[in-house]
């Protein structure tokens, strides 16, 4: 088990995850991307440039969504306030202001949604 670390990987994925230390250190020096892919090409890694873009890409979305935290960190202090005192998000929020600037408006509105059911004044 302990060789495993050490032995490169047989699918060209883990070959690209096994070098990402060094494709990262590499663009992070200043290297274009096609070079840092000559140079992997150079060690072994046999692969085309376009699917080498799509494993660095992959690579980094995996790498960005691991350091997102999957919850808020928790509320420090005595411990009187909670997560439920913050104001809620309205996913409507829009669709109300905009039906109040309808209203303001002069002109016939057709409101598809109404639950109103007399339709005759």
């Amino acid at each position: 088990m302990r060789s495993l670390p050490s032995a490169q990987p047989a699918t060209k994925i883990g070959q690209v995850t096994w070098a990402w230390g060094e494709i990262e250190a590499g663009l992070a020096a200043g290297m274009k991307l096609k070079e840092v892919w000559e140079a992997a090409r150079k060690d072994g890694i046999d692969t085309s440039y376009a699917q080498f873009r799509v494993y660095i890409s992959r690579l980094r979305l995996r790498r960005q969504r691991s350091s997102i935290a999957p919850f808020p960190p928790p509320a420090v202090g005595n411990g009187a306030s909670s997560h439920t005192d913050l104001p809620q998000p309205d996913p409507f929020s829009n669709l109300r202001e905009h039906r109040e600037k309808k209203k303001k408006d002069a002109g016939f509105e057709y409101d598809p949604f109404s639950i109103n059911r007399n339709l005759i004044d």
